[in-house]
């Protein structure tokens, strides 16, 4: 059973974090977007992992592009640490 946490929370959803550069470029192409309802965050953020999980399964140079992209992000989460 979901516990409810939120007042937008949906049914067949699960929180996930992102850092809040990724959230707003996030928003920024959604709002670029003609059909804003269809494509909403959630749906977006959901189809792009599921791209990117299916190419790192079938492609060994997607799956090195996404493990750089992540020693990427843990530099970028080690710098805002020491600058917080």
């Amino acid at each position: 059973m979901n516990t409810q946490t939120s007042g937008n929370h949906e049914h067949g959803y699960k929180a996930v974090l992102v850092r809040e550069e990724t959230k707003k470029a996030l928003r920024d192409l959604r709002s670029s977007l003609p059909d804003r309802d269809l494509c909403q965050e959630r749906r977006l953020a959901t189809a792009a992992l599921e791209l990117v999980i299916e190419d790192a399964k079938k492609s060994s140079e997607a799956l090195n592009r996404l493990l750089t992209r992540t020693r990427e992000v843990v530099v970028r989460d080690v710098h805002s640490k020491t600058e917080a």
